[in-house]
């Protein structure tokens, strides 16, 4: 709880200052007015800077929180392509606990799976009908003393339950974390406009040598806490498809759009979200190739989560395989070796 209340105040004092700078210039405005754009080259960097540690900081607003996650994939005239997973998430600032139901992949029924992450690695807990419950953990390749609030979202689980967290989709462009994305894609500020009510600003990335035909542009609202609305990428297919539909060239949409619900003061999470990509005809008519849904329910933010939540007791018989060391250990040998090598304090399973 002190680490929470500490957390919560720098972060209070940082937004403050953010918001200071970065909205000085439209202080005149009214509520729903657009966001005053940079006049020159020094204000535009500098707004863009601002709008980065912006995000930065309210990603942080959001410590703690559980409720339902409902993620569904389709690929249209591939019925193999279809993914349906149902999940209990729970977090606080270095754990994430994800209690998945059974479901459906590729249409093939999964069975119940619980996840339970630290910085340092993610304990597996399969629950087979009719056997014995598995477990299986695996480390975290790279492990830095600075265990900072993005570290859960990095933890790669696998292609599609991965986005079962709403984190991921708020925090994150194509697995990177988004401020970054947005510097390393040298994102500039293009215009202010409204999107869906809101006033926002619209970033664009500038690549060199970028085709005519290409963009990848996103949607920020200062009302929502510098969160994104849409992220929208127009590219050109590099390669015929395995069908010959789409050839090479061909140009596609990938399309992001978010909602949120406000938690306290400045936490606004995802409520709903979906994914889309389309190929564009000679007509111009789109076409889609898959569509991803992301929906949260029962919701609860910013509250104390005991510890006991993201433990667990294994069972005198049990074997653990250790996935990057192929390894196969009893629960004893399991706690010597992860106490010896994992920090201190961060517990996956109980003494």
């Amino acid at each position: 709880m002190f680490l929470l209340l500490i957390s919560k105040t720098i972060r209070h004092i940082t937004a403050c200052l953010v918001f200071f700078t970065c909205l000085t210039t439209a202080s005149a405005q009214q509520k729903d007015s657009l966001p005053v754009l940079p006049q020159n080259a020094i204000d535009a960097e500098n707004d863009f800077n601002m709008i980065l540690l912006g995000m930065r900081n309210y990603d942080g607003a959001a410590l703690s929180g559980e409720g339902e996650c409902l993620y569904v994939f389709r690929q249209p005239g591939t019925p193999d392509a279809y993914r349906t997973w149902k999940a209990r998430l729970t977090f606080d600032p270095w754990h994430t606990r994800m209690d998945f139901k059974e479901g459906f992949s590729n249409n093939t029924q999964t069975p119940r799976v619980t996840l339970i992450s630290s910085p340092s690695g993610t304990l597996e807990i399969t629950y087979a009908k009719a056997e014995e419950p598995s477990y299986h953990f695996r480390g975290n390749s790279q492990v830095s003393e600075n265990l900072s609030l993005k570290s859960q979202t990095e933890i790669k689980l696998d292609a599609s339950r991965d986005w079962v967290d709403p984190r991921r989709w708020l925090h994150s462009i194509d697995g990177r974390a988004l401020p970054t994305y947005l510097k390393e894609q040298n994102f500039r500020i293009l215009k202010s406009e409204f999107f869906n009510g809101f006033p926002c600003y619209v970033l664009e990335a500038k690549q060199p040598n970028q085709q005519d035909s290409s963009f990848e542009k996103i949607w920020v609202s200062p009302e929502l806490g510098l969160r994104y609305l849409q992220y929208e990428s127009r590219f050109l297919s590099a390669v015929d498809s395995a069908d010959g539909q789409i050839k090479k060239g061909t140009p596609a949409v990938r399309r992001i759009r978010l909602s949120y619900g406000l938690y306290g003061e400045d936490a606004w999470f995802v409520t709903n979200g979906i994914a889309e990509t389309f190929w564009i005809d000679a007509d111009g008519e789109k076409h889609l190739i898959n569509r991803a849904i992301i929906e949260t329910q029962n919701f609860i933010v910013n509250h104390e989560i005991p510890l006991e939540v993201f433990t667990v007791d294994l069972p005198d018989n049990a074997t653990i395989q250790v996935g990057a060391e192929d390894k196969k250990l009893s629960p004893e040998e399991f706690r010597q070796w992860y106490d010896e090598i994992h920090f201190k304090g961060i517990k996956l399973i109980k003494d």
